[in-house]
């Protein structure tokens, strides 16, 4: 056998190990998370421009939220599932105040407020711990 034969072979095998060596890697990288700390919403200002001063407001589990009217008359209605234990029927500048809410499960609620006649779509996110 030739000195260049032997050379190509040490050279193929090392090649191989490497590249059979990288392919056992796949995978075994650890997730990574982050951890965001978030304030949780108990008080939403009613605002003419934008609706509410938090327009995606994060409610935290067993909570209640007040929208506090600022001289405005408004009325808040959900779009789809009530996060409250007390219901989304009456939520006004006369009855403020709804909750606690109720979810376990990390979710978007998408509400309508109108402020002085004018619709608004803000957000209530609310579930965890």
């Amino acid at each position: 056998m030739s000195f260049r034969r032997i050379i190509l072979k040490i050279t193929c095998v090392s090649v191989l190990f490497t590249f059979l060596a990288s392919l056992t890697n796949c995978g075994q990288e650890k997730p990574m998370a982050y951890r965001l700390t978030i304030p949780c919403t108990t008080t939403l200002t009613v605002n003419p421009q934008t609706g509410v001063d938090v327009v995606d407001a994060y409610v935290c589990k067993n909570t209640k939220v007040t929208w506090n009217a600022n001289g405005h008359t408004f009325t808040v209605f959900f779009k789809h599932a009530c996060p409250f234990t007390s219901g989304c029927r009456k939520i006004d500048d006369q009855h403020p105040t709804a909750g606690p809410l109720s979810s376990n499960t990390f979710a978007v609620y998408d509400y309508g407020i109108l402020v002085d006649d004018m619709p608004f779509d803000p957000h209530i996110i609310g579930g965890g711990q």
